[in-house]
């Protein structure tokens, strides 16, 4: 078995969600060839065939954020009191202004990361601006919910409060994805499925008749497929054959044109 996960998906298992997450919305590519030596390669050989949801086209999730930035004045405050989203408490504490307002922010985003009641963001700062981005599988639900902050002091001025997901203030809407491959809830002994409910399958391109020799699943959002040398793109990797392999295949040719379907995905979480 050559199963091959990339660092941000190894990062992403181990801080902020599930498999059940990373898989949910993605789509495999089937490509001919050898599959790279690592899952944050860019992909090798040619694409023969891209599965999704009935082989519809597929629209990408687009991950909400919401910007707020601190500012100082003559008369702030030296703390920032309370920081929620939609009602919801996700700072967890108050934190005190920290030598400048670049290095009060990242304390804040650190409290909003470290916070395990927070299962819907995760904050990082630019200087005094600070974003929060919605986890994978959002798309639209946050649109809209408030950003509000409190403040008590003589430090900082004041926190910008702002809507989630709107578009303003350096924010970004969130989207939908669609047509994005689904497992089920069904998850027994560490092994889980295929939604059910779903046919996974897709039109082969490529000239004439080759062969599949690997696949690559992809994450919800836009990914073109390059070198991911910062570990942002969610990714797993596994070759293909009639038998024995990571996706076993009753034939692995694929002809231009013809529709192959994947009617069984069975994934079982690696035993330590």
């Amino acid at each position: 078995m050559t199963k091959r996960y990339s660092p941000a998906l190894q990062n992403f298992l181990a801080t902020q969600g599930s498999w059940k997450d990373f898989f949910d919305g993605g789509a495999i590519e089937i490509y001919s060839g050898t599959q790279p030596a690592t899952a944050d390669l860019a992909p090798t050989g040619t694409l023969l065939v891209t599965l999704t949801s009935s082989a519809g086209t597929r629209t990408h999730e687009v991950r909400a954020t919401g910007v707020v930035t601190l500012s100082v004045g003559a008369a702030g405050s030296d703390t920032v009191t309370t920081f929620t989203l939609d009602g919801h408490e996700i700072m967890g504490s108050t934190t005190a202004f920290d030598t400048s307002l670049t290095v009060t922010a990242a304390a804040i985003c650190l409290k909003i990361n470290r916070n395990p009641k927070n299962k819907w963001v995760v904050a990082t700062n630019n200087g005094a601006v600070i974003t929060l981005t919605a986890h994978p599988g959002f798309g639209t639900l946050m649109n809209s919910a408030a950003i509000t902050t409190g403040v008590g002091g003589n430090m900082i001025a004041a926190v910008t409060s702002t809507t989630f997901g709107s578009g303003t203030g350096g924010g970004v809407a969130g989207v939908n994805q669609v047509n994005g491959l689904t497992m089920d809830y069904n998850a027994a002994a560490g092994m889980f499925t295929k939604d059910a409910t779903q046919t996974w399958s897709g039109t082969t391109v490529g000239a004439g008749t080759q062969t599949a020799g690997w696949f690559r699943y992809k994450g919800s959002v836009v990914d073109a497929g390059a070198l991911d040398s910062s570990a942002v793109f969610m990714r797993f990797d596994g070759n293909i054959a009639t038998s024995g392999a990571d996706m076993n295949s009753s034939s692995t040719s694929m002809t231009n044109g013809a529709l192959q379907t994947l009617s069984t995905f069975e994934f079982t979480i690696p035993a330590i």
